[in-house]
């Protein structure tokens, strides 16, 4: 097989185990530890999850990790009204995330790429919530979701270069 990868981060089987090994700690990570807000939601670290695979595989395989880590977590948690919306929605971030940092990891593009997963997740909730509950219950994501990816931010500035170091780049 051939382990040189294209601009999206598409390798092999390898890549493709990677991320669905990638995806499953997505979901434990979003399950476990759930840390209530005030705002009657929670925070987790399972989007650090996220910043990872962009950072590491690319656009496609940060989509697909964020995509089906997270929307499997709500099913499984019972949240499962939020799967659609997030596969859509954390799909997008890790896209984001990816485009901005794949092949390009430095301090610049990774705080660039956490402000675009906040503003796509933060606005994807509220409007995704708006239909759900109203838009004043809708706008309580406007305060949670800032604080997940706070959370999430700070885990990932540890995580990514000592991942990435361990693998050498080459992930």
């Amino acid at each position: 097989m051939n382990n040189k990868s294209n601009r999206y981060g598409i390798v092999d089987t390898r890549s493709f185990i990677r991320a669905s090994m990638l995806a499953a700690l997505a979901c434990v990570l979003t399950m476990f530890p759930q840390i209530p807000t005030p705002t009657g939601g929670y925070v987790h670290f399972g989007d650090c999850i996220i910043y990872l695979a962009s950072a590491l595989m690319g656009p496609l395989w940060g989509a697909a990790v964020g995509a089906v880590g997270h929307s499997v977590a709500d099913i499984i948690s019972g949240h499962a009204i939020f799967a659609l919306p997030t596969f859509i929605i954390k799909g997008l971030a890790g896209f984001a995330a990816g485009k901005i940092m794949y092949g390009r990891l430095n301090k610049k593009n990774f705080v660039l790429s956490g402000v675009a997963c906040l503003l796509i997740v933060t606005v994807g909730y509220f409007i995704a919530e708006i239909p759900m509950f109203g838009v004043e219950a809708a706008a309580v994501s406007l305060i949670s979701s800032p604080a997940q990816w706070l959370m999430s931010m700070a885990a990932s500035v540890i995580m990514i270069p000592a991942v990435n170091k361990i693998v050498g780049g080459r992930m």
